[in-house]
């Protein structure tokens, strides 16, 4: 799929919504350009900050060996 951004007339957006065929075309997001902002900052802070961050796969060991101490 491709992504495309468009920029449409404030009294016109509900009948293009309407007209655009469901099957092909999906909505991303309204406020695509403030969540882009958000991501760029939460990038940068992980690239400032990496130390404190930890790795999905350590975080699922840990927590496996804590589920497996729990039931025993």
């Amino acid at each position: 799929m491709t992504t495309i951004h468009l920029l449409i007339e404030d009294d016109y957006v509900e009948t293009f919504m309407a007209e655009l065929p469901k099957d092909k075309i999906s909505v991303i997001e309204e406020d695509f350009k403030a969540n882009q902002t958000k991501l760029q900052d939460v990038l940068q802070s992980y690239q400032d900050h990496n130390s404190g961050f930890i790795p999905y796969y350590d975080s699922m060991k840990d927590l496996n060996a804590w589920l497996l101490e729990k039931e025993v």
